[in-house]
């Protein structure tokens, strides 16, 4: 630790080991028909462009098979999400560490604080009668809470103003006596 008493810095060591990578974190269900998608630490009000590599294993546990479906879509619900949307979703694999991956690519805007959920359906483009559910977990850290290291994949494409930090005000200020 540096001297600093206000700021964590850790080994270069540590952070290399090979156990604390920045890596974004999958998790599949049981069943075969969630994913639950591990985003770290965001902070209030951004927006993001997420890139995921998802396991083409989880996509074959949904049931899917890549031949015959041209690429996957967001599939219509009741109740769509309007922080989360799914901007690419090609039906090709790519090779990640040996192991075959879909590159997925998601608008995401954290839009409150503490632990935010997002769920996306996804379907394949010609066949809507399967899906798989993606779950999309973020700690979100509020206004002058500390900034967040974005893990690999993650990056900041604009921050939204909130209509409650506006600096304008209607209090005129201290009347000056005469």
């Amino acid at each position: 630790m540096v001297d600093s008493p206000h700021h964590v810095h850790f080994d270069q060591a540590v952070i290399n080991d090979g156990l604390h990578d920045n890596s974004i974190i999958y998790q599949v269900a049981p069943d075969g028909t969630s994913l639950t998608v591990h985003l770290g630490f965001l902070q209030i009000n951004h927006r993001y462009r997420i890139e995921l590599n998802v396991p083409a294993q989880a996509i074959k546990d949904a049931g899917f098979t890549a031949d015959g479906i041209s690429a996957f879509v967001a599939q219509d619900v009741a109740v769509p999400s309007v922080h989360c949307r799914l901007l690419d979703f090609p039906s090709r694999t790519v090779e990640v560490k040996g192991v075959e991956h879909f590159a997925v690519t998601i608008e995401y805007f954290a839009h409150k604080e503490k632990l935010l959920k997002e769920y996306l359906h996804l379907c394949g483009k010609e066949e809507a009668g399967r899906r798989l559910e993606l779950i999309l977990v973020a700690r979100v850290l509020g206004k002058g809470k500390g900034t967040p290291m974005l893990r690999n994949g993650i990056h900041c494409i604009g921050v939204e103003k909130n209509d409650d930090e506006s600096e304008m005000s209607d209090w005129q200020g201290f009347a000056k006596e005469k």
